[in-house]
């Protein structure tokens, strides 16, 4: 029997910014390396929490969807530790990372002073395509998307359209009032994720300092 081939895609901001706001107190503020991932680890865990289901199920591809700082306008710190991360993540031949530059307006500290807020644009947009690309393509069996944004759900029901399987996969927050993407009329499989599979996958490294 051939493998099952599993593409995990990977809407990062949204994967780091829940873990950070979930895992860490807001007083004191928390570290810069405060809910990064290992995509790889984190791809592997949500291949391996199927394989009850599907024990043939093979990791064939991660893919990391992400903001891109820029100089000038975003911290020096933070160009800084984006790149270097990116330049780690990319010795693994498995990770392909698909990255937009922010987009940027000004906004106001409770000093008043001002500075340069950056937003991501399109990267959601390029996410939903290749879902979508890949399902009629037939690049992957499963999709197993790491988001809770909605504007993805179109991409998600034409990939089941097509006769893929789409998994999604969340932090659990008992507080949380919008729960995981829903379909209407197909029931797709959501990996609740708890503190204790962030533990696997967390990624502490500080990329501003020498790595080892």
């Amino acid at each position: 029997m051939p493998p099952t081939r599993v593409v995990v895609f990977i809407d990062y901001q949204n994967v780091q910014y829940t873990a950070r706001g979930l895992f860490w107190p807001e007083d004191p503020p928390p570290p810069r390396t405060a809910g990064h991932v290992d995509p790889v680890r984190f791809a592997e865990l949500l291949c391996d929490l199927g394989r009850d289901r599907d024990p043939t199920r093979l990791l064939a591809g991660v893919r990391v969807y992400r903001g891109q700082p820029v100089a000038g306008r975003s911290r020096d710190n933070a160009v800084r530790f984006f790149d270097r991360q990116v330049a780690h993540w990319q010795q693994e031949d498995t990770i392909e990372l698909r990255s937009r530059p922010l987009r940027y307006h000004r906004a106001a500290n409770p000093d008043g002073s001002e500075y340069w807020a950056g937003r991501e644009k399109g990267v959601d947009v390029m996410l939903a395509l290749d879902i979508c690309v890949g399902a009629r393509s037939n690049s992957y069996d499963i999709a197993v998307v790491a988001s809770a944004d909605t504007d993805l759900i179109p991409a998600l029901e034409d990939a089941v359209s097509v006769g893929k399987w789409v998994e999604t996969a969340t932090w659990q927050d008992p507080d949380q009032i919008r729960g995981p993407l829903r379909i209407r009329g197909f029931n797709l499989w959501n990996h609740y994720l708890d503190h204790s599979h962030f533990d696997l996958v967390r990624d502490d490294t500080d990329y501003l300092e020498p790595l080892p």
